[in-house]
């Protein structure tokens, strides 16, 4: 089974995260902390997902340390349609896909779908 990990600081809305992605048959790691998160990291995770909301260099080094590990894992950000700036710090810090908070909710399966990585066989 492949593994995501989130970071979703808001408890209730992680909560919805996880019920989303083990619906679609994944191992679901929801991290409320950001080092949750990054304890929470590994070379062989299928997505890593990062909400924005948190401290903007604190969340960018959440993502630097996750690809310094696998250059390969898919990055998915969310926040604030209007925040700009950490859209774009998103992007820098690495982020494959950037999404507003209402895309995100409306359409994580097929976010997932599009971003998630294969396991690889054997």
């Amino acid at each position: 089974m492949s593994t995501i990990v989130a970071y979703v600081p808001d408890l209730m809305f992680g909560v919805r995260v996880r019920d989303v992605l083990q619906q679609l048959g994944y191992q679901a790691l929801v991290a409320d902390s950001l080092a949750a998160a990054q304890q929470a990291l590994a070379p062989d995770l299928a997505l890593l997902i990062v909400d924005l909301r948190g401290e903007t260099s604190a969340t960018s080094a959440l993502v630097q340390a996750a690809k310094a590990l696998d250059p390969s894992l898919p990055v998915l950000a969310f926040g604030s349609h209007v925040d700009v700036e950490r859209q774009k710090a998103a992007r820098e810090a690495g982020c494959d896909k950037v999404v507003a908070n209402s895309k995100f909710s409306s359409d994580l399966p097929g976010l997932i779908a599009t971003l998630v990585r294969q396991p690889s066989a054997g």
